[in-house]
């Protein structure tokens, strides 16, 4: 399955928890339709290959510590100071929680029944979890901020792996050793389980 296709199983994911959502009544296959039209905008396209590591240093730079293992509220912050401004309405971003595999090894043990439980127990914010976060852009670009930190930490990789940047953009089908898998849209999961870390 493709990943636009399980972001997609993502976004209804989302009708489980979010009683809004549930209401809002989407049809999913009209969401799939908007999100081809995302790939193939060329604009939209030549805007983030230009502009989204630019971005994604700067956060970094930021940031007064190491990001390893902060998936949840690193990836809020840059959410939030993204939709903050103008280009939120213009490049929507989205928080995606699931599981990222680096050279075919799955770094996280995570489904979507692990996920139910995790959102089950509630706020639970000294307690590590089972599960990752990232952001995904209306094109189906994914900026990953925390992985290769957290590779670095978790001693599966080292800095020269990434010809030392520090941040991982993938699309599929060009993220060499990177598959990100989707499993659920959620623009407040940090809230729902966590607390934010002191981030710029």
């Amino acid at each position: 399955m493709s990943y636009l296709n399980k972001f997609v199983d993502s976004i209804k994911f989302l009708e489980k928890f979010d009683k809004e959502h549930k209401r809002a009544n989407l049809n999913y296959e009209e969401v799939a339709s908007v999100i081809k039209s995302r790939l193939l905008d060329k604009v939209l396209n030549d805007f983030l290959d230009q502009n989204l590591g630019n971005a994604a240093q700067r956060f970094i730079e930021n940031s007064p510590q190491s990001l390893e293992n902060l998936c949840h509220s690193v990836s809020q912050q840059f959410y939030e100071n993204w939709m903050s401004q103008p280009i939120g309405d213009l490049v929507p971003v989205a928080i995606t929680v699931g599981n990222v595999k680096f050279r075919n090894r799955e770094v996280y043990k995570v489904s979507k029944s692990s996920i139910k439980k995790t959102i089950a127990k509630g706020f639970c914010p000294d307690e590590s979890l089972e599960l990752h976060v990232w952001l995904t852009f209306s094109n189906m670009t994914v900026l990953d901020l925390t992985i290769v930190p957290t590779l670095i930490y978790k001693g599966l990789a080292t800095l020269d792996d990434f010809d030392g940047c520090q941040y991982v953009i993938w699309k599929e089908g060009e993220g060499e050793g990177f598959d990100y898998i989707p499993l659920l849209q959620h623009n407040n999961f940090m809230y729902e389980i966590d607390k934010i870390a002191g981030y710029a």
